[in-house]
């Protein structure tokens, strides 16, 4: 018997991008490792949406990751998206 669930998630082409380099170059075995590992990540350091964002950026400035202008393009893709199936 699994203890895991499946899900099914769908991202923006660009993240996806990022999240395939990051397979191809061996820091993770597949995406489903990776995107369990980001949660992990969001869920020990979640206090409030402004703390994420002030972690992440600091994350940022230490690896390649996108501008806050792409991120806020890429969150509000997110939010249109996220509406968009709740509406459904």
């Amino acid at each position: 018997m699994s203890t895991t669930e499946k899900v099914s998630v769908r991202f923006p082409q660009g993240l996806m991008r990022e999240i395939d380099e990051l397979v191809e170059s061996g820091e993770f075995s597949s995406r489903s490792e990776l995107i369990k590992e980001a949660v992990r990540f969001f869920l020990l350091h979640y206090e409030s949406p402004e703390e994420l964002w002030e972690t992440y950026k600091l994350l940022a400035r230490e690896r390649r990751i996108p501008s806050e202008e792409e991120i806020e393009k890429l969150l509000e893709e997110v939010d249109k998206e996220w509406k968009r199936s709740r509406s459904s």
